[in-house]
């Protein structure tokens, strides 16, 4: 009887525990949560997409993707759809399948593309009319046809424009070889030498940063390739060490720490980024919001880079020693376009006499060009840019 007893009171606090337990828990987290909108909507050129999800409580999810790069499954966790809730209706020649379903208490969406894409999300707390949001943001990064969407239609871009820049220039003469020979020059009769053989190019609009003795400032030439709405940007440059036995060409593209870095800059002159990212405003934007497009555009230019880069320096193996087999990253300014594939092409040492002589050459001021115009040619037919 007594070890009943024991057994009965132990039920009886522990019904008493539960109780008060649930008790004390709001009603609101006992039950399931709602997602109350779905919005969609493409940037200003329909070259990236946003998927908002809208729920009355934090959202738990998962993402996972294909290694293909043109899929993307999103699983939201104990979340049913409200009853006011309107699925949106996405089209698009970029959009193969876009399927929202309801699994038991959870509810999954299909993504699929004809088209490779990245993706990044974050998170939103309720503001003003809007609850907890779950913020994915697709960009799409190549086209099997060389084309772009425009108000969900497709058109054939006529022109892939290439912005070409020869270093330094007017005050700033760059490196200076043991023989005179001054880094502006050359640079600017190799980009000379390139702007003309792009220009034969039916579907390629080249543009010069500057087409004379003149000095710019860095972030000019950033901004001149942007006006022109360039798809790939090209600085040449001639190296200098002071190992004077260093030799061979070699490419840079903007580091991640660069772009990290850059980011801030262009969040404190918001005003002056009302056309960033494809048309993507972000003066308008809370911080948090625009800090993560930023970061979405720039890591796309980046990943952009890397593939033109390895193809070009693929090319420039075929006429002159390479300095480095990889391609290298680094902080360099004039790569910090956020919205614009760049690369920086070091095409042989000045402080190398051998080399400072090639360079004097028409030759081989030639062979370069010709190099960098068949890695343009082969990453414009790749699609990569």
């Amino acid at each position: 009887m007594l070890q009943t007893k024991k057994t009965s009171n132990i039920n009886f606090f522990y019904f008493i525990t539960i109780a008060i337990f649930f008790l004390l828990i709001p009603i609101e987290a006992l039950s399931i949560s709602k997602l109350n909108d779905m919005r969609v909507s493409y940037d200003k050129k329909n070259t990236s997409l946003r998927i908002v999800f809208d729920s009355n409580k934090n959202i738990n999810y998962k993402l996972l993707d294909n290694a293909k790069k043109n899929q993307i499954i999103v699983d939201l966790y104990n979340i049913s759809i409200a009853e006011k809730f309107n699925a949106p209706k996405v089209k698009g020649n970029f959009v193969q399948l876009f399927k929202l379903t309801q699994e038991n208490k959870n509810l999954k969406l299909n993504f699929k593309s004809n088209n490779q894409f990245q993706f990044q999300y974050f998170t939103l707390s309720p503001k003003n009319q809007y609850g907890y949001r779950l913020v994915l943001d697709i960009i799409f990064t190549s086209s099997k046809n060389k084309e772009q969407v425009k108000n969900n239609k497709i058109i054939s871009k006529t022109k892939t424009i290439i912005a070409i820049d020869a270093g330094h220039g007017g005050k700033d003469p760059g490196a200076v070889g043991s023989k005179g020979t001054l880094e502006k020059d050359i640079v600017l009769s190799i980009a000379k030498k390139l702007y003309m053989l792009l220009k034969k190019e039916k579907n390629i609009k080249p543009i010069l940063i500057r087409n004379k003795d003149i000095y710019m400032s860095l972030r000019q030439r950033i901004n001149k390739a942007r006006k022109y709405k360039a798809d790939l940007f090209i600085s040449i440059h001639a190296d200098a060490a002071k190992n004077k036995k260093a030799k061979g060409s070699s490419i840079y593209i903007l580091s991640q720490h660069g772009a990290s870095s850059e980011a801030a800059k262009w969040l404190a002159n918001k005003e002056n980024s009302v056309d960033l990212v494809g048309g993507a405003s972000i003066d308008d934007k809370e911080e948090d919001v625009a800090q993560v497009i930023l970061d979405l555009s720039q890591s796309a230019a980046i990943a952009t880079s890397l593939k033109a880069s390895k193809i070009i320096l693929s090319k420039l193996k075929n006429v002159s020693k390479l300095h480095s087999e990889n391609v290298e990253q680094a902080g360099f300014v004039v790569l910090k376009s956020p919205d614009i594939p760049s690369i920086l092409v070091e095409t042989a040492f000045l402080s190398n006499r051998q080399e400072e002589k090639k360079l004097r050459t028409k030759k081989f001021q030639e062979n370069i060009a010709k190099a960098i115009r068949d890695g343009i040619l082969e990453i414009i037919r790749k699609g990569i840019i």
